[in-house]
């Protein structure tokens, strides 16, 4: 008999009634089975397709699609390496630099590295603050935006001897295990012939009392307010003024976890990422066949997996857009930077990031991103 109501898939063999013998009486396969059902195309044929009423529920029912996201985070954990992460900022003010007639920043630019938007590259895992020369709540003392070129660059009016820029209090609370602050900035000076200096400065109690900005690491305050201060002085109003780019202060944002057995930490303020086998092969050349490698690869999950921030299944658990970039933290390349130039993810039925995979290309060390902090 057809099993029409049964939820499996298996063997069919449709059988008339009767003892089964192909001569008795004169029922057909197709009046014992009435209208040919799916999965009872002929005698003896493997069934097609499911019989259950509705596959899609059954699928999501049994979290096909979180099975597997979870046996591939199973697979990360276990033979991954350890890879910094950096993305251009989406919003904030825009640079100096930033070319309205051909929609262009200057990728040699401190501020931005070509983003148009300030502070630039962001780190994963990290809550970054800055102070640069467009932001809305600066305080600017006898100095101006640079008017000789396009730029991000703060410098003295004409005749002035000091000048600053200060930033307004912004917030910030470091909480995570092993978090502690790192500082950089962007300043220059012009002329050997007198003296010029830029000093970058930090205070804690809304400008009170300021500190220079080396020692915020040694003083890794967990929590409150922070501003930054800059001062530019030269020792003649005939001097060439000092420039000012951009001060930018992190701490980690992610705990410090999953010690290893060498006394690394697995877990941390970076992402996990797994290599694909590269493409091999060889060129013909007159002295002789060239090996090459191609198609550098890699894969992780979605970002919601090294940043507890991040809800699974949105669009913050991609890596995606031109300003991505990795450097990596374990292995023969430790210390290599890659940016991607493709980048794919899986989400069959679009709730879940299963995996994601991005292509990749060497970045040159003296290329505009390997300055990138």
């Amino acid at each position: 008999m057809c099993l029409s109501g049964w939820t499996g898939v298996f063997v069919a063999e449709c059988t008339p009634p009767g003892n089964g013998d192909s001569g008795d009486s004169g029922d057909s396969i197709e009046s014992a089975c009435g209208a040919i059902r799916e999965g009872c195309h002929g005698v003896g044929q493997l069934a097609v397709g499911y019989w259950a009423p509705d596959i899609y529920k059954h699928i999501n029912g049994m979290q096909e699609q979180a099975r597997q996201r979870a046996l591939l985070t199973e697979q990360i954990l276990a033979g991954s390496i350890r890879a910094n992460f950096w993305q251009g900022a989406t919003d904030g003010p825009k640079c100096g630099c930033y070319k309205e007639s051909n929609q262009m920043a200057d990728r040699k630019c401190s501020a931005c590295h070509g983003v148009g938007v300030v502070p630039g590259y962001l780190k994963f895992g990290y809550n970054t603050l800055w102070m640069g020369t467009t932001d809305t709540d600066i305080t600017l003392t006898s100095v101006r935006l640079s008017s000789g070129f396009k730029s991000a660059k703060i410098e003295l009016v004409a005749g002035a001897l000091t000048g600053t820029i200060e930033s307004g209090d912004k917030v910030f609370e470091r909480t995570a295990v092993g978090s502690s602050w790192e500082v950089d900035f962007q300043a220059f000076t012009r002329d050997p012939t007198y003296t010029t200096s830029v000093v970058i400065e930090y205070s804690l109690d809304s400008g009170t009392t300021w500190s220079e900005i080396c020692n915020l690491v040694s003083a890794n305050p967990a929590s409150g307010t922070i501003r930054f201060r800059a001062t530019l002085t030269r020792s003649d109003a005939v001097a060439l003024s000092p420039f000012f780019e951009i001060v930018r202060a992190r701490y980690a944002a992610i705990d410090l976890s999953r010690e290893g057995v060498t006394g690394e930490y697995r877990m941390g303020p970076w992402i996990l990422v797994m290599r694909e086998p590269p493409s091999t092969g060889y060129k013909k050349q007159e002295y002789g066949d060239i090996p090459f490698e191609n198609g550098m690869e890699y894969w992780t999950a979605g970002l919601g997996l090294f940043d507890p921030r991040i809800t699974l299944g949105s669009l913050q658990e991609l890596i995606k857009g031109e300003y991505t970039f990795i450097e990596i933290l374990d292995g023969a390349r430790v210390g290599s930077r890659y940016v991607a130039t493709e980048w794919k993810n899986s989400d069959p039925f679009a709730y879940i990031i299963v995996s994601q995979t991005f292509k990749i290309r060497v970045i040159d060390t003296v290329e505009p991103l390997s300055l990138v902090w």
